[in-house]
């Protein structure tokens, strides 16, 4: 509550941070083994996650607002006042560690955009599956057949099981092909436990692929479905953000458009972006968007606007595709 009423002095505010710090340091320390090894492919430490997470939990909007903590306090149901402390400080490590998952799921995205093709596919596929579930345990997510539980067994050996995938691999090549070839490893076997890591997995699908092959995906659309109303809001926000730094500094800090140019781009794809959020239709094109905030020929969009926002539509995909990862 100081914090957001801006009456907080600086040990109180060094003690939050140092909180905050070991919330996060240990939840990718002892819930997130299998993905904090991307850290090392960037040179990052946990720590260095950590201190990332809390500059973006810290972050000041134009009006120098907490505005991710504003968003925070305004999704729990009741006054910060009136409820338990327990209750907030649960509340704020679930928030802290959605900002984890995001962050982890972006460095996944830089360090191997082959594996977050495929883990993506894996996952939307498994989703219209008959015979696997994903779901998650110490180990991160896992896949499985569904029905079965074996906990009492040790883990499949990552080795021994791509062993036997490999074996029965053949011919099979797309994601739905090379799950059923898992499926057929985990439950033809019954001295480990039938489930493996997401992320184990989708290394050794890696493997199948050369790193230039192009692997099959649907196009990123943002869905509502499996997140709240403010997540929604959250991952929009954030993407919107992103957008209005490349904005201002890719074109209009080197004078590449004027400030009504600038200004028409950010409120074209803030319109786009609340369109992907809300599960409406479209428009038919990036200019149709564009004509709503500037006045413009078509000649004059092929010529200055068509190459930027083609940019940063693609821009806009993979900050969304990296935020709709944030379970990896």
């Amino acid at each position: 509550m100081k914090l957001l009423e801006g009456d907080i002095d600086h040990r109180e505010l060094a003690e939050l941070v140092h909180i905050s710090r070991s919330i996060i340091e240990n939840y990718l320390r002892y819930f997130r083994q299998s993905v904090v090894h991307l850290s090392l492919h960037q040179g990052l430490t946990i720590t260095d996650l950590a201190y990332d997470c809390i500059a973006e939990a810290f972050s000041k909007d134009e009006n120098n607002n907490y505005q991710k903590l504003i968003n925070f306090s305004k999704a729990l149901d009741d006054d910060l006042t009136q409820l338990p402390e327990i209750e907030i400080f649960l509340a704020y490590k679930s928030f802290l560690t959605c900002l984890a998952d995001a962050q982890l799921a972006r460095l996944y995205a830089q360090s191997d955009p082959v594996g977050a093709k495929i883990h993506r596919n894996i996952r939307d596929t498994v989703k219209k599956s008959d015979t696997l579930i994903i779901e998650r345990d110490y180990r991160g997510l896992i896949l499985k057949p569904k029905n079965q539980t074996t906990l009492q067994l040790n883990d499949f050996p990552r080795e021994e099981f791509e062993r036997e995938f490999m074996i029965n691999v053949d011919h099979h090549r797309t994601i739905p092909e090379l799950l059923e070839v898992c499926c057929g490893v985990l439950t033809g076997q019954n001295k480990y436990r039938t489930s493996m890591s997401v992320v184990d997995v989708v290394q050794i699908f890696r493997k199948i692929y050369h790193s230039d092959q192009t692997i099959e995906e649907q196009e990123v659309i943002c869905t509502s479905e499996g997140l709240t109303k403010f997540e929604i809001e959250q991952l929009s926000s954030e993407v919107l953000l992103a957008l209005k730094e490349k904005i201002f500094l890719t074109y209009l800090a080197r004078g590449k458009v004027d400030r009504k140019g600038a200004e028409a781009l950010y409120n074209t794809f803030r319109d786009m972006l609340e369109d992907w959020c809300c599960g409406e239709e479209s428009k038919p094109s990036i200019l149709e968007y564009l004509k709503a905030h500037l006045q413009i020929e078509e000649k004059q969009y092929e010529e200055i606007y068509r190459t930027k926002m083609e940019y940063l539509l693609k821009i806009a995909r993979e900050e969304f595709a990296a935020r709709l990862m944030k379970e990896i």
